[in-house]
């Protein structure tokens, strides 16, 4: 039977922490009925809540047992009418007791009380807590609080924790797209992590990991992202993970801060001696962060944790640093006036947003070895006119083989120039110049005036 097998899991499970206050067998009871059969259906939803721990949706944690309770809704017999099954943590949530809810569907009502059913675990979202409210109460009299601190991590056990500021080891290595830049910047095995529910340590059988991130969420922090409305869909988030010999879990973006760091404090089998479990690994092997462009053109990226080695077909691209503030400046007359062009800030990447048709688009690099370089631009001193549509063609961005680079997309605004220009390079650039075209143009307002600029201007791409 299925819960014969998961009480032969349950006696792994107990901890060293102290224990439940045992009373004597209390009365439960739902809308005033007594519960009918409430040890089976403690039983029964500890069955169900054995497949959840195996398949990772949830990890032991605490220093009991992993059981299922009734919750007190009052101050005599009433329980809610759901089970609560824990302690355990969900993977991505803070370092903290977690508890599964189990459904519980009323099947009979009669003299004796109400018979219930046992419904599938509802398993909290990626990096949600679930807690119930009220005492904890079992059949056999014991009572437990809901909050029971940590004690022991279990496999499959992954938090999202502020960093503090402590001293870990050294590591390096960055994981980026347009929309997510990831730095590795400190790694540890320690033997416990103090933590403001106590401290943490692994169970046995499993190892602690602690792993510094340095992060940027780029959809926030870069204004380029905020524009609307979109040609179909929005961009979508990328998806970040961290690989471990036999399990990837998701880490949620909006446990990432927005620009700051983060502690990911994991569990990893003891002794799998960094054996990759997949083949399509790149030859990394062990323990990988994973980040994942979802969309029409998605892209997946590892590196090694914590190496930071690059699985070998990574964009160049995306292996370098993605922006930097410039300042150069490239004099312009247009018409009888004169003014400037001033180049503000660099991103070089593989998407971009671009104008379409009075929308916004993604445009992404056309191959592998390529990317897309966006040039922020400020006129100064000229007419103001919506001439960007125009101007775009006039903005020159020259490749150090002297050639020019193709004029991918633009970003328009309410200036004679373009807010920015997003032409295709390669990816390992390091330099272009920019300069404005002579010629002649037509523009609203002012019609038919002559263009002309002065020497290209450098722009570093060291970054």
């Amino acid at each position: 039977m299925r819960w014969v097998a998961f009480a032969v899991v349950g006696l792994l499970l107990a901890g060293c922490g102290t224990a439940p206050v045992r009373t004597s067998a209390p009365e439960l009871t739902i809308g005033g009925r007594p519960v009918v059969d409430a040890q089976g259906l403690q039983m029964r939803a500890e069955a169900e809540l054995s497949y959840t721990l195996n398949f990772g949706y949830v990890a032991r944690a605490g220093s009991e047992a992993v059981n299922c309770w009734f919750a007190r809704t009052g101050a005599k017999s009433e329980v809610d009418t759901r089970l609560w099954c824990g302690p355990v943590q969900v993977p991505g949530t803070a370092a903290a007791t977690d508890w599964v809810p189990v459904p519980l569907k009323e099947v009979e009502s009669g003299a004796a009380g109400v018979r219930l059913e046992v419904q599938p675990p509802q398993v909290p979202e990626l990096g949600s807590r679930s807690t119930p409210v009220g005492k904890l109460v079992r059949t056999d009299g014991r009572e437990a609080e809901a909050d029971q601190g940590v004690g022991e991590a279990g496999p499959d056990f992954l938090a999202v924790l502020p960093d503090d500021g402590r001293a870990v080891g050294e590591a390096s290595g960055v994981i980026r797209d347009d929309q997510l830049a990831v730095r590795i910047t400190g790694f540890g095995s320690p033997e416990s992590w103090a933590t403001p529910k106590g401290d943490l340590r692994a169970e046995h059988g499993v190892r602690l990991r602690v792993l510094r991130l340095a992060v940027e969420r780029l959809t926030v922090t870069d204004s380029a992202f905020g524009q609307t409305p979109w040609a179909g869909w929005e961009p979508q988030l990328p998806e970040l993970a961290l690989q471990v010999p036999g399990r990837r879990h998701q880490l949620p973006i909006d446990r990432l801060p927005e620009n700051g760091s983060v502690f990911v404090v994991y569990t990893v089998p003891d002794g799998d001696g960094g054996v990759a479990d997949r083949a399509d690994d790149g030859g990394l092997g062990g323990e990988q962060l994973v980040l994942t462009t979802v969309g029409a053109k998605s892209l997946e990226q590892r590196v090694a944790v914590p190496s930071g080695t690059a699985r070998a077909d990574a964009p160049a691209v995306l292996r370098r640093d993605g922006d930097t503030a410039v300042s150069v400046t490239q004099r312009v007359r247009l018409g009888d006036r004169d003014g400037s062009l001033e180049v503000q800030r660099a991103r070089l990447g593989r998407q971009r947003p671009v104008s379409a048709d009075g929308q916004y688009a993604l445009a992404t690099a056309s191959a592998p070895d390529k990317g897309l370089l966006e040039l922020r631009l400020l006129g100064k001193d000229l007419p103001q006119v919506a001439g960007a549509p125009v101007m775009k063609d006039f903005v020159a961005v020259t490749l150090p083989d002297g050639s020019r680079a193709p004029l991918v997309g633009a970003r328009y605004g309410g200036d004679t120039f373009p807010v920015a220009v997003v032409v295709e390079v390669p990816g390992d650039v390091r330099s272009v110049n920019v300069s404005v075209v002579p010629g002649k143009v037509t523009l609203p307002v002012l019609g038919e005036v002559e263009l002309s600029g002065g020497e290209p201007v450098g722009v570093p791409l060291d970054f």
